[in-house]
């Protein structure tokens, strides 16, 4: 699943690979992490050596202390032309979670911007909005689905 982590007042978005490697902003890296005393933990990642620690609910990186701020990374929603030359947006998950209410049925026409689904993910709530005006042309989920991240929930055309 990608992050969105905001470190020292600058935005990346990482992935962590099931390999234990990690891509930040679509570059690759391979850390080495092995823990230290108590809290401390001594990292390697491209031959640049640093230890971290965590104390008082606070993160430390080679004794400075540390702004980070995670958050689930929530990517443009994909389009397609369709065969009519008019825009078609598959509407996908942006995090797995629970789809909690579905807010528009087929048919209806929708403005940009408005509320269609209502996503919890990690006890969150999360609103899953129009990119566009249009029509729901088919909707590929219920409520009380488990959905995957990029999963396709919805089409408006």
């Amino acid at each position: 699943m990608k992050k969105k982590v905001k470190f020292q007042g600058r935005e990346y978005i990482i992935e962590q690979l099931e390999n234990g490697d990690i891509i930040v902003n679509k570059e690759k890296f391979s850390p080495s992490v092995s823990h230290g005393i108590g809290n401390l933990y001594k990292v390697t990642i491209s031959n640049h050596h640093f230890t971290i620690e965590f104390k008082n609910q606070k993160i430390y990186v080679d004794g400075e202390e540390v702004s980070i701020q995670v958050k689930p990374h929530i990517p443009i929603v994909s389009r397609i032309m369709s065969q009519r030359e008019h825009r078609t947006v598959k509407v996908e998950a942006p995090i797995p979670g629970k789809i909690v209410q579905i807010l528009a049925k087929k048919g209806d026409k929708i403005a940009k911007d408005q509320e269609l689904i209502i996503l919890e993910a990690m006890k969150m709530r999360n609103r899953i909005l129009a990119t566009q005006s249009g029509e729901i042309s088919e909707i590929k989920v219920k409520e009380g689905d488990m959905v995957k991240q990029d999963q396709i929930l919805l089409i408006i055309e």
